[in-house]
């Protein structure tokens, strides 16, 4: 499964060295996560937005709710920086849901995580 995680922050260069120096302090990335990269939308005169795919097996997803909790914590510093984790499944898990009559897919956002 994945979750995305999501920084927004408004464009200062005050804030990016701050979001930077952030980055600098993540705690390590767990063996069982895959991390597929990092993408950062810098567009002048837009807020500034970063998101991350973490990939791992479900079995450890409360690990993984786990860290990035901490992960997430160390952005807390960074005035007006929001941030949002969201679970992500597979066309094929959806149709899954929906073959086995469980149309209410937004059962499994995981806004309800933090």
């Amino acid at each position: 499964m994945i979750l995305i995680g999501t920084i927004a922050f408004p464009d200062s260069e005050e804030l990016e060295k701050n979001v930077a120096q952030c980055y600098e302090d993540l705690p390590p990335v767990p063996g069982f996560i895959k991390v597929t990269g990092t993408y950062v939308y810098n567009v002048e005169g837009e807020d500034h937005r970063a998101f991350s795919i973490f990939e791992f097996d479900y079995a450890h997803f409360k690990e993984a709710i786990e860290y990035l909790k901490i992960r997430y914590k160390t952005f807390s510093t960074v005035k007006g920086l929001t941030y949002k984790i969201e679970e992500w499944i597979s066309v094929q898990d959806a149709l899954t849901i929906v073959e086995d009559g469980d149309f209410n897919i937004s059962s499994l956002s995981s806004s309800k995580l933090f």
